[in-house]
């Protein structure tokens, strides 16, 4: 079921990053809307293809883990990301700000950016893989 299975990953991403964009005007600790978005599609379609078929189906696919993933991972990233640079910008105008707190949140954006990006790498991997054992 790697076609929509595709499909239900690309809906729940294309909703959760609205929703957090939108609505919550949180997007993670990257802030970039792409970033979000392909954290979740990757996140949905590996959690909908390498969980316990569980829940309701459409199709023969069993969607609910995929949603269930992305929706957790969204909100534990909406949760811990500090502030984006640029609304630290602003605050820093109206308020005297130290640079000491700004460094810190530099160095946390940083580390967590080491980690995105090893989750991205194994996630897309989780997929291909996916995908060509379904060939």
């Amino acid at each position: 079921m790697g076609f929509v299975g595709i499909l239900f990953a690309l809906f729940f991403a294309v909703m959760l990053t609205a929703i957090f964009r939108l609505v919550f005007r949180n997007t993670g600790p990257w802030g970039g809307f792409w970033i979000f978005f392909a954290l979740m599609f990757f996140i949905s379609f590996a959690a909908g293809e390498w969980a316990i078929q569980k829940g309701p189906s459409a199709g023969g696919y069993y969607w609910m883990p995929g949603l269930i993933a992305a929706v957790v991972v969204a909100l534990i990233l909406a949760a811990a990301s500090p502030q984006s640079p640029v609304r630290k910008r602003n605050l820093k105008k109206k308020a005297d700000v130290h640079d000491e707190e700004e460094e810190e949140v530099f160095i946390a954006t940083a580390v967590l950016g080491v980690f995105f990006w090893i989750l991205i790498i194994t996630l897309a991997l989780i997929v291909i893989g996916t995908l060509a054992s379904k060939m």
